[in-house]
Parts: C-alpha cells; sequence; structure tokens
C-alpha cells in the first residue's frame, strides 16, 4: 500500500493516453447561481464553494482534477482562495482525497481564461482513507474562492477539465491493478444574478427599490444591485417601462415579464 500512495503522487508528472471512460466513473462540478459583488477576502459571506461530486466503480487511491477556468459572458469571474495551496482552494468533505497533495497554480493569475491542477489521493498506510465504489453522486471536494464575483452585473464563467502543463484533463486512479482511469466529466457553469427587483439587495421589494429605479433610469445613478437590474423587462434599455414594472411588483405583485 506505501509504494501504491507514493505512485498516486507522482501522477502529475506525466500523461496518460485515455480510453472510454467507463459509464460509472464520473466527475461532475456543481453548478449554482450566486449573487454579484466583490466584498473582498476577508468576508467570508462572499465565499463561493463549488461541489466537488464523485461516482466510482472501483476503490480509489488518487484523483487528479486539470482545470481551466473562463469568463462566459459579461466579464463576471470568480478569483480562486488564498493561499494558492492544496488547503487554500480545496476543504476536503470525505476520509479520501487529501493526502499526497500535488498542485499547480503557476497558470493561475486571475484574469480568464485561467488553469490549474489540483491532486490528493489517500494515506498509504490507512486502508480507511481509501475511497470506496461509488454508484451515488457524492460529495468529496469543495473548491473555494475568495471573492464570488469581481464586477456587479449578471453573466456566466465556466470551470471546465482541461490538459494543463501536460496533465490530461480529470481522472482517478484505482487501487487494484494501479491504473489510471478517465471519467465522464460535468463542466460547472456559475450564473451570477440577482433577486429581480431588489435594487438594494435587501431581500425585499419596497418603495426604496422603486426611488432606486426611478434614480437609475432617470439619473444615471447606480442602485446597489448593479445597472443591469435596472433593466426590468429585458429590452436591453433603461425606460419608463422599467419604473412601472417595479411599481407593478412593488404594489401589486405582477410578474417581471422575464
Amino acid at each position: 500500500m506505501k509504494k501504491l500512495f507514493i505512485a498516486g503522487c507522482f501522477l502529475l508528472l506525466g500523461t496518460t493516453v485515455w480510453a472510454q471512460p467507463d459509464v460509472r466513473d464520473s466527475i461532475i462540478l456543481e453548478s449554482k447561481s450566486v449573487e454579484p459583488g466583490h466584498r473582498g477576502e476577508t468576508d467570508t459571506s462572499a465565499y463561493l464553494y463549488v461541489k466537488v461530486y464523485i461516482t466510482n466503480k472501483d476503490s480509489l487511491a488518487y484523483m487528479v482534477l486539470s482545470l481551466k477556468e473562463v469568463s462566459t459572458y459579461n466579464g463576471v469571474y470568480g478569483i480562486l482562495g488564498y493561499p494558492r495551496t492544496f488547503t487554500g482552494v480545496i476543504t476536503p468533505l470525505t476520509p479520501s482525497f487529501r493526502y499526497g497533495v500535488a498542485t499547480i497554480f503557476s497558470k493561475y493569475d486571475g484574469i480568464s481564461p485561467d488553469s490549474f491542477v489540483i491532486g490528493a489521493g489517500a494515506d498509504g498506510t490507512d486502508p480507511n482513507t481509501f475511497e470506496p465504489p461509488n454508484g451515488v453522486r457524492k460529495a468529496v471536494w469543495e473548491i473555494k474562492f475568495d471573492s464570488a464575483i469581481t464586477y456587479n452585473y449578471p453573466g456566466t464563467f465556466e470551470l471546465d477539465s482541461a490538459v494543463v502543463s501536460g496533465q490530461p484533463g480529470c481522472y482517478f486512479t484505482k487501487i487494484s491493478p494501479v491504473a489510471d482511469l478517465p471519467v465522464n466529466f460535468v463542466k460547472s457553469v456559475i450564473t451570477v444574478a440577482y433577486d429581480k427587483g431588489d435594487m438594494n439587495e435587501d431581500g425585499r421589494i419596497t418603495a426604496v427599490d422603486i426611488i432606486w429605479t426611478i434614480l437609475c433610469v432617470f439619473n444615471e445613478m447606480t442602485p446597489p444591485a448593479g445597472v443591469g437590474a435596472c433593466d426590468l423587462n429585458c429590452d436591453g434599455r433603461l425606460s419608463a417601462a422599467d419604473v412601472v414594472f417595479e411599481i407593478e411588483f412593488a404594489i401589486n405583485e405582477r410578474p417581471f415579464p422575464c
């Protein structure tokens, strides 16, 4: 077991030629919606956590994520946690995949597109740290972003599998016989959104939000939710119609058209 563990730690040094992955082996990155806002590294309420789920047919000794991060709409972006170490970026959720750490953050500078590699596995002296076979989606890691979004606008960014510094995407290493396994990969799509009409982001739609909408449309003042939040009918421009929709929702709970 000790040799197996040591071998897993050096998987990041080589490349692998993949066969077709088994349908039972998968890595699924969580997709979710978050609110706009860049509140800084010390505000833990601004942290964004993306879960890493797996299914696996074999007992596993190691897992590697080789990922690219890309802003796909409106310039929004998530900034990886600090320090740029395994423990600074990854929170293990199981006894497995936390030993023999190997990382590559030299390709990550916080500007889209970025890429990074993270690998970790079992303690070869402790059989309880190997990941047993599992046919149901199971959360094993959380990837931490210190600031959820760098711009106060709606949009999207993605985390996808990639070849980074010669590393062939995302894969498992099984225990017996020792072999790297390709996986079926599902990327993460992070959607930056706001509660429509909540201009001051207090969780309610009130007269204050109506005033903010008026100021945004007619006085070019930016509400806490951002200028994009003022386009309440999604026609690509700001007009009196947006004010009407805000009033109708706040007073009569008339649904927004989009």
